[in-house]
């Protein structure tokens, strides 16, 4: 599917916006049709939808539509590019409802299925508690328990004094550098003053030259603070009567935000978030929202959500998008991904940069960091700095990187994570009723609750995990500190802290990882979409953002679909903002001619070979050496090629631990300790002593994980029924 609604004719909507006609029939032969064009027909919001009717060409003569028997024929009107009928009707009560078309003897009807705009639909009951910040963002005090605001509407414009519009943004000063140049951008001038006389123009994706004036729309939808900007050139018109002009080049770029937090607050954001140059420049309009930032709610199914419902208010009042493209990195990438795997339809096309492939996979790796150091400090004279990257698999100063707070979404006690006040966060004596931190917590739709103790059942395991398995073999560490790093490591509470104790994840926890699609498995939507990673090669910087994390997803892919040719990969040098600058502009540029070709194609074939055909020839795996030279050639994890020359690959304590690249196992099945299983030789004492520690058994990655089962569906509603594996609402 070209878009995400139900009974739409999705190509000849897309070919619409590009200039391609539409197919039409005569209107006295075709079946009348009704189809929602601004959400499925089940998950509508906020009382209205974008509706087409079908079957009667351009014309209302005849024509009778009702929902649930109240007239709203007057609503529709011709929409010449399509052929078709469409109209925004309204007043749609929550729950369902049926609309009915009637053309003389022929007939129509569409059940829908009305949400409130403050939500939820699918992602599970909302956090609480949860505190505004509609203040701090400059939308004025919430005006309910849900954090609603009133609508805004500003402009601004980029100023002709300043470089050149389409200039890539200036990278984030490091520490002690010179502060970034002054804002492009200026606020528009109150209404009734002269108009600027320094606005710069630029030319958009499809040629027009146009004044760079940026309208900015900021609102509140599902509990979010989301903006909208769009080239517009405000001549005074009338709000209600507005409609995009011909800055718009009918394409749709949502940015999303990195990090990953568990915070029970609104999040903050400021207008000028949704100037991303790069887009604006081009004609894109250009979305953002709180809760499209993982490091402001870790949950992909509530980013999902969010991008649903303010797609379906963006296509109401904008028009419908010929495409919407994802842009964002670290936890933008893992929204993106998950995204394209859990509800199809709503990215056409993804640009994840500094790729992690979700969070729940990545966070095994992670946490792992927190019990090598705490074994290190425990044990300083244990491993020198060499044989403690071995072991880790990250560069020097990452698993530190990661412990700097990244580890501490599994903290149900980290207050200062939680985004609330300190007496409303759990403590396990003082407050034991307060709102968890963890990851799993503020997840719990997903993950559901242990009935024991009532709290997020947690997916962490680390039982039969042989730390440092490779190094070993390696002939890097001795047997002796093989076996006392893995005597020594302990694992996890139920609140998070280090214990001498190993980790086992409760069972139906993992389970549900994989059904509903926190794990990223490359499966629903995402083997069926362009795909194009990239990033700088940040891996010698002790920097969490490692290179392997881009293969690991195209394992998955592969694992799941057998071929991975809708997916790219590129590599920049370590810290050049100029060839940064140079490979995010084509990316954008790649991405634009990928869906501009691809939603050209209407014929029947199936979705990844209409994809794979309609990549433009520079869409191919490669690097760009530090003078800026592109290579052009098959990424590889452990290859031979001049990328892996310049920008070795790294790993991290699981695969170092024997994982596979895919590194999508949760809890490993186990199997009995076996002295084949080593490359060096284990004496009888010392195979005694493996066992020991492990009396259960070490991790057999030649199986797949315990309880990794397929994704449940998608479009899922959560939380799903325990012991179910089969979606509760309808699939895609």
């Amino acid at each position: 599917m070209r878009l995400f609604y139900a009974l739409a004719t999705s190509a000849a909507l897309a070919l619409a916006w590009i200039g391609v006609g539409p197919i039409l029939v005569t209107a006295q032969s075709a079946p009348l049709a009704l189809s929602t064009l601004s959400s499925r027909p089940d998950m509508v919001t906020g009382g209205d939808a974008l509706v087409e009717i079908r079957g009667v060409g351009t014309s209302t003569a005849g024509l009778a539509v009702t929902i649930d028997g109240r007239d709203v024929t007057s609503i529709f009107g011709p929409d010449s590019a399509r052929g078709t009928l469409t109209g925004v009707v309204t007043g749609l009560r929550v729950g369902a409802s049926t609309i009915e078309a009637r053309a003389g003897a022929r007939a129509a009807r569409l059940a829908v299925n009305n949400f409130p705009v403050t939500g939820p639909v699918f992602s599970g009951p909302h956090l609480d508690p949860f505190v505004c910040r509609t203040e701090e963002s400059g939308l004025g005090a919430p005006l309910d328990a849900n954090c609603s605001a009133v609508t805004k509407v500003e402009y601004r414009y980029r100023s002709s004094a300043t470089s050149s519009p389409g200039s890539p943004p200036s990278p984030v000063p490091a520490a002690g550098a010179a502060a970034r140049p002054a804002d492009p951008f200026k606020p528009w001038p109150a209404l009734g003053a002269p108009r600027p006389t320094d606005i710069a123009e630029t030319t958009t994706s499809d040629g027009r030259r146009v004044p760079y004036v940026v309208r900015i729309e900021s609102g509140t939808i599902n509990r979010s603070i989301y903006r909208i900007a769009i080239l517009d050139n405000p001549a005074g018109a009338a709000a209600a009567a507005w409609r995009p002009g011909p800055g718009w080049n009918h394409r749709l770029m949502f940015s999303f935000g990195g990090g990953c937090g568990t915070n029970y607050d609104q999040g903050t954001n400021q207008a000028s978030g949704a100037l991303f140059e790069p887009g604006l420049s081009r004609g894109f309009a250009v979305a953002i929202s709180t809760q499209n930032v993982m490091g402001q709610h870790c949950n992909d199914a509530l980013s999902g959500e969010a991008l649903m419902m303010i797609k379906e208010h963006f296509i109401e009042g904008y028009g419908v998008p010929a495409w919407t493209m994802g842009h964002g990195g670290s936890g933008g990438a893992i929204q993106q991904l998950l995204i394209g795997q859990n509800y199809p339809g709503l990215l056409d096309g993804i640009m994840p940069s500094l790729t992690f492939p979700d969070s729940i996979s990545v966070r095994s790796g992670v946490a792992d960091c927190r019990l090598l150091l705490t074994y290190y400090r425990a044990h300083p004279e244990a491993l020198t700095e060499a044989e403690r990257t071995a072991v880790e698999g990250y560069t020097p100063g990452t698993c530190g990187a990661w412990d700097r707070g990244l580890i501490n979404v599994i903290v149900a006690d980290y207050v200062e994570g939680c985004g609330i006040p300190a007496e409303m966060v759990y403590h396990p004596t003082k407050n034991p009723k307060g709102a968890r931190c963890t990851l799993w917590d503020t997840n719990v739709a997903s993950f559901g609750r242990d009935p024991k103790t009532g709290f997020a059942r947690r997916s962490y395991d680390n039982i039969g995990l042989q730390y440092g398995l490779k190094a070993l073999n390696d002939g890097v560490i001795s047997k002796a500190q093989f076996l006392d790093l893995n005597d020594g490591i302990g694992g996890y509470d139920n609140d998070g802290h280090p214990r001498t104790e190993r980790t086992t994840a409760d069972p139906e926890s993992v389970r549900l990882a994989y059904a509903t699609g926190r794990l990223d498995s490359g499966a629903g939507g995402l083997g069926s979409i362009p795909i194009l990673h990239y990033r700088s090669y940040n891996d010698p910087l002790g920097d969490i953002h490692d290179r392997f994390r881009d293969f690991s997803v195209r394992e998955r892919l592969r694992k799941q679909h057998g071929r991975v040719d809708n997916q790219v990969i590129w590599l920049s040098p370590t810290r050049n903002p100029q060839v940064s600058a140079l490979v995010t502009a084509q990316a954008i540029e790649t991405m634009s001619a990928w869906l501009d070709t691809l939603a050209k194609d209407t014929s029947s074939a199936p979705a990844i070979d209409k994809v794979v055909r309609a990549k433009p020839a520079r869409a191919v795996d490669g690097c760009w050496d530090t003078a800026g030279a592109r290579i052009d050639e098959p990424a590889s994890f452990d290859g031979q090629g001049r990328c892996n020359q310049l920008y070795p690959n790294h790993t991290n304590p699981r695969l170092s631990a024997g994982a596979p690249l895919a590194d999508d196992v949760l809890k490993c099945q186990v199997k009995p300790v076996a002295a084949a299983d080593y490359k060096i030789a284990f004496t009888a004492e010392e195979l005694g002593r493996v066992r020991r520690i492990f009396p259960a058994g070490v991790c057999d990655y030649s199986k797949p994980g315990v309880n990794q089962v397929a994704l449940a569906g998608t479009y899922l509603k959560l939380p799903l029924m325990s012991g179910r594996t089969a979606p509760t609402a309808a699939s895609r």
